[in-house]
């Protein structure tokens, strides 16, 4: 298979992003009761509060280890981006801690380290990945029911404009490699598909 026909063979069988919402959070002990609300209103707007009770169990496991990896940094935040395609609901949080997240399994008496324990068992995938901006991106996918899917496809197709039919002039070049690099960093951060992780994988 040629490089342009496997391409759009990706293309075709990608799902379709139908909305997304980024929030940024200081790292401290609001940041997980704040980032549950956020997903919750979310949900809500969306027409999806039924899954507000699984999405917000896991988005507190995540954000509550993103806040522990960037407490240390000079500028504690944590990033989320809660992303709604034709098929799944993609939840990533960002710390700035580059270090991979480990799945532990603890023993029945332990008081914590079953986060990501849980988050495996109750999504349909995790994994992470390191953006070139920097820190780490952790993430987990939840397949929508069938009813929300039904709904995104039945959705009123958004207005066209008709295209102008005068002639436009011609584009100048633009050479500045710092604005350039910015412009791929900021596309780059808004692709939803995700890398299948550096081996965090279950």
């Amino acid at each position: 298979m040629s490089g342009s026909s496997a391409a759009a063979t990706v293309a075709e069988s990608s799902p379709a992003v139908q909305r997304h919402i980024v929030q940024q959070f200081a790292a401290d002990f609001s940041a997980v009761g704040l980032a549950r609300c956020h997903v919750a209103s979310t949900l809500h707007t969306w027409g999806m509060a039924d899954l507000t009770e699984t999405l917000g169990l896991l988005v507190s496991e995540l954000v509550t280890n993103a806040c522990r990896a960037s407490a240390d940094r000079s500028a504690p935040v944590v990033a989320t981006r809660l992303t709604c395609t034709d098929t799944d609901l993609i939840f990533e949080v960002w710390d700035a801690n580059e270090a991979a997240p480990v799945r532990q399994d603890p023993g029945l008496d332990a008081e914590g380290g079953r986060g990501l324990l849980l988050v495996s068992a109750l999504s349909t995938r995790w994994a992470f990945y390191r953006p070139r901006t920097g820190g780490k991106v952790v993430w987990f996918s939840l397949a929508l029911p069938d009813r929300f899917a039904t709904d995104i496809e039945r959705a009123e197709p958004l207005p066209q404009r008709t295209a102008a039919q005068t002639t436009g002039k011609p584009i100048e070049s633009f050479d500045d490699v710092a604005v350039l690099q910015r412009v791929v960093d900021a596309l780059r951060a808004l692709d939803w598909n995700l890398p299948p992780g550096d081996g965090a994988r279950p």
